[in-house]
């Protein structure tokens, strides 16, 4: 069982408090209907412990021209809902995974990362061949083929992802379409760091959309800067 790194509600934002309630008429009702919003469109989320391993043979990816290290890293985010959220019939529906990716030294960038693109048919098993780029199947062959891939596992599909800004902010969509947004999702990012950089500090955070009576309603972290949110070296 993995362990939880951190674990943190999250919350509607004032915008979408302010969006719903404007729809009332008198300063009573808006009251009412923020009050009920603040407390059962909440989510929870338990970000597990980053686990990564290095990928010794880098002459695969190779193609980057550069004297760097990679690293397959697994994050895994478990979606939640407070019992009076669940009470109510509040669903997740939507959510964004983002992570952020500091030098220590040098700058390290996302090289790739798996979802990328899911749009549809069923939850598959799948394996992933390391190579300059990576090759996603499903999981079949002889056990010595298998062996030399990375086993992923069961992947849900309607998964998107982005490297984002200068490939630092890598950052995952889900939108589930069969049941509600709970439960665990594993991600992978794979990490390409200088050598000479020592590394590369990685931090996470999550938001996302509950489907309440009032319709989805935004909630995210209390805390989204990067720089005061918990953070973990990876090296």
């Amino acid at each position: 069982m993995d362990d939880i790194w951190f674990e943190e509600t999250l919350v509607p934002t004032l915008q979408s408090v302010e969006h719903v309630t404007r729809a009332f008429r008198s300063a009573e009702e808006r009251a009412v209907a923020a009050e009920e919003i603040e407390r059962k469109a909440q989510g929870i989320v338990r970000v597990h412990q980053p686990r990564w391993l290095c990928i010794e043979d880098a002459s695969k990816f190779a193609a980057s021209g550069r004297a760097a290290a990679y690293y397959q890293v697994r994050l895994g985010f478990e979606f939640d809902l407070p019992r009076e959220a669940r009470e109510a019939g509040a669903q997740f529906v939507f959510a964004r995974c983002e992570a952020f990716l500091w030098g220590i030294g040098a700058s390290p960038r996302a090289y790739d990362l798996f979802p990328r693109d899911l749009y549809e048919g069923e939850p598959r098993v799948v394996s992933v061949e390391l190579g300059p780029e990576l090759k996603i199947g499903e999981m079949s062959g002889s056990l010595g083929k298998i062996s030399t891939d990375v086993r992923v596992g069961q992947i849900e599909p309607v998964v998107v992802g982005w490297l984002g800004e200068e490939e630092r902010a890598p950052r995952w969509e889900l939108r589930p379409k069969s049941k509600a947004l709970l439960g665990v999702r594993h991600l992978w990012l794979w990490l390409e760091a200088p050598r000479e950089g020592g590394g590369a500090r990685l931090a996470v955070r999550a938001d996302g959309d509950i489907q309440t009576r009032f319709g989805p309603i935004p909630v995210g972290p209390k805390e989204r800067v990067w720089d005061k949110r918990q953070s973990v070296v990876i090296h």
